[in-house]
């Protein structure tokens, strides 16, 4: 403790000595933008990351109390549709608010468990977002290509949500696990706070952030790509048997209430 009060106390002299020696800061810290962000931008950027926040959280809310209250709404589709509105309410009650301020001022100034919560939910959000959304796109696979066959129950549907609630805790987890404020010097020599990771080796860090990419990106891309680009060519390749002519206008209207 007096080795770190004295450390401090070191720079704090070297921060006053050297406050208005610009070429020492410039030798010390070559690539710190000493940039200084406008107030109006700072009211700018605030308003439009709060109304994200306030409109993300009253939305998707909105969006679960309809499903919730009205029996009918219900479907199973319904039900994935949910449970991406509740993944981005998490997100932006946890994640947009704690972390807009930290990327703009380069320091944490919220409490140390906010640093593992917020991206910790970062990460859970949008891995259940795009896992929800990639199942989604299975069942109206199931649905178009197979319509004799029975999809997704509500039963399975509740299992899926578990499987991918189970997907999205396991990817967070490293996240709130390394996640620790520390203390840094900045280009005045002087101690600010920041949330960074502390991963046990560099290769961790590395292979983390691949599975990352992988589950939240590359492969929720390619399995809904495929199934998008099949049921679009069974919708619109297929044409009823017999002769346009003779079925009518009737069996058109009906065709096209199908594709519908």
């Amino acid at each position: 403790m007096d080795l770190l009060n004295g450390s401090f106390n070191v720079l704090d002299i070297l921060a006053r000595i050297n406050l208005h020696n610009k070429s020492l800061n410039t030798s010390l810290f070559p690539d710190v933008d000493m940039y200084e962000v406008p107030t109006f931008v700072v009211a700018l950027l605030a308003l439009l990351y709060g109304s994200i926040s306030v409109i993300a959280i009253l939305g998707n809310g909105l969006v679960i109390i309809v499903i919730a209250r009205d029996k009918r709404m219900q479907t199973v589709t319904n039900i994935f549709i949910a449970n991406l509105a509740f993944a981005d309410v998490i997100l932006g009650m946890f994640t947009i608010p704690f972390q807009f301020h930290p990327a703009l001022h380069q320091r944490w100034d919220f409490p140390e468990f906010l640093c593992k919560l917020a991206p910790s939910v970062k990460v859970l959000s949008v891995s259940v977002s795009v896992i929800t959304l990639t199942v989604i796109s299975v069942d109206r696979y199931v649905a178009v290509m197979y319509p004799l066959k029975a999809g997704f129950s509500k039963s399975s549907a509740i299992m899926c949500l578990l499987i991918i609630w189970g997907l999205g805790l396991g990817s967070c987890f490293p996240e709130g696990y390394y996640y620790y404020v520390h203390y840094m010097i900045n280009a005045e020599l002087k101690f600010v706070l920041t949330c960074d990771a502390s991963w046990p080796t560099e290769n961790f860090g590395k292979y983390y952030h691949l599975y990352l990419l992988l589950v939240q990106y590359l492969f929720p891309l390619l399995v809904i790509n495929v199934s998008y680009t099949r049921i679009s060519c069974k919708i619109w390749g297929t044409k009823q048997p017999g002769n346009t002519v003779d079925r009518g206008n009737r069996d058109n209207a009906r065709q096209r209430n199908k594709k519908k």
